[in-house]
């Protein structure tokens, strides 16, 4: 008797070894499927991938990478080893493997070229199967200096200025995956001094980073932001950050603190820099405490790289010269990369942060306290010399950092 099984190369395919009969040895293919849940990983470990996406469909497990914030199909899974995979999973990430119609969450480490990489995982029922979702952390690649993250000189100058202030109240702003926690994390390390208390309050603490305090809250057990927030606050620290402001309770205590004499960093889901005013004033922060606490606000986008062993110059098409006069700009050479082995193909690798800062500014001030419209405050800070996310996108296209396509994708 002959056994089905399958396996799925680390770098290429899958690859379907069929039986004459129609018998099927499950100790066997458990085995397989340990193999083939291993090179998923493995995988994407080595394309650094920021995320694994499993989805149960009629025809198969449809295996996707998000490779620099895009997501890129991978050869799927046959169906009959489907749920026998994401199970395999499952048991790595301590889930149980009867419940297919409640989401859970977990977690497990790979040890991957000596490098430790955490793993989070996710699950969700749908009408097809259980969708799952593995999160990639790994902790050799999670150390970035404030300098690497992208920002331009004068931005840069005025970001290290705000964070070596002792109080204040500093706002990472930007949709999700746009890499505020990485900025954070960029900017705590800089922070980081034996003479110094940092603590965190995370969901969850994404990355470990030596001689800081790190919580996670856990709603289950009443470890909520608010009462988290409280008792950090109690633990004598010089800097605190939070993971997110989400409502007005978490907003309040934040200003609270940065007016007590604590530099106080979080993030807040708005799309530009002036909006972050408007959204505190939105939650019901009173106007004279946001112009008290309230130091600087950055706004970002995540942008793909041109890849620097494929890029070529060109001269942009009609299509492309009208998109640069939508956006202000004068025809000029464009670079694109053609794909190559160390891209993987794609033409980009690698990730570069697109950034405007708001530091607020006396004539701000007087303006918060008169609780303003979003134009006028657009205004002002203009007046007060910020530089867009749209001007920084289109200094980085012109150096050849980044290609036109990708300014649009992510600002238009």
């Amino acid at each position: 008797m002959k056994k089905a099984a399958f396996v799925i190369d680390s770098l290429a395919s899958v690859t379907r070894v069929t039986s004459k009969t129609n018998e099927f040895e499950s100790a066997e293919s458990q085995i397989d499927v340990v193999v083939a849940a291993d090179n998923i990983i493995n995988k994407a470990i080595a394309q650094h991938a920021s995320d694994i996406h499993l989805e149960s469909m009629p025809d198969g497990l449809r295996v996707r990478y998000r490779l620099d914030g895009v997501l890129y199909d991978q050869p799927k899974v046959p169906a009959q080893y489907a749920s026998q995979l994401i199970s395999r999973i499952k048991v790595l990430s301590s889930l149980n493997t009867a419940e297919r119609r409640a989401p859970q969450d977990g977690k497990f480490c790979r040890n991957y070229n000596n490098a430790i990489v955490d793993i989070r995982v996710s699950t969700f029922p749908t009408i097809s199967g259980e969708k799952m979702v593995l999160r990639v952390l790994d902790r050799s690649q999670n150390r970035i200096d404030v300098d690497q993250l992208g920002l331009p000189i004068d931005m840069l100058a005025q970001f290290h200025r705000l964070i070596s202030k002792s109080s204040g109240f500093i706002l990472v702003t930007g949709p999700t995956g746009s890499g505020k926690t990485t900025t954070l994390y960029a900017a705590l390390a800089e922070l980081a001094a034996p003479e110094k208390h940092i603590v965190t309050l995370e969901d969850p603490a994404e990355y470990m980073i030596e001689g800081i305090t790190q919580g996670q809250i856990h709603p289950e057990a009443g470890f909520t932001f608010e009462r988290g927030i409280r008792a950090m606050l109690r633990q004598d620290p010089d800097v605190v950050m939070i993971g997110e402001i989400r409502d007005k309770q978490t907003a309040h205590i934040a200003i609270e603190a940065a007016l007590t004499g604590h530099l106080v960093l979080s993030t807040l889901h708005t799309t530009d820099a002036p909006g972050a005013i408007m959204r505190l004033m939105d939650m019901g922060i009173e106007p004279f405490l946001i112009n008290a606490a309230v130091t600087g606000v950055i706004a970002q986008r995540l942008a793909r790289k041109i890849c620097r062993s494929c890029r070529t110059a060109a001269e942009p098409t009609q299509e492309e010269d009208a998109l640069l006069k939508r956006i202000g700009m004068p025809s000029i050479t464009l670079y694109k990369g053609t794909g190559c082995d160390a891209c993987f193909g794609l033409g980009y690798k690698g990730r570069i942060g697109i950034f405007e800062l708001l530091e607020v500014s006396p004539p701000l001030r007087d303006l918060i306290v008169q609780q303003p419209h979003f134009d006028s405050i657009y205004q002002q800070v203009m007046k007060d010399g910020m530089q867009t996310l749209l001007l920084d996108a289109c200094l980085k296209v012109k150096e050849g950092i980044i290609t036109l396509q990708e300014l649009a994708r992510i600002l238009l």
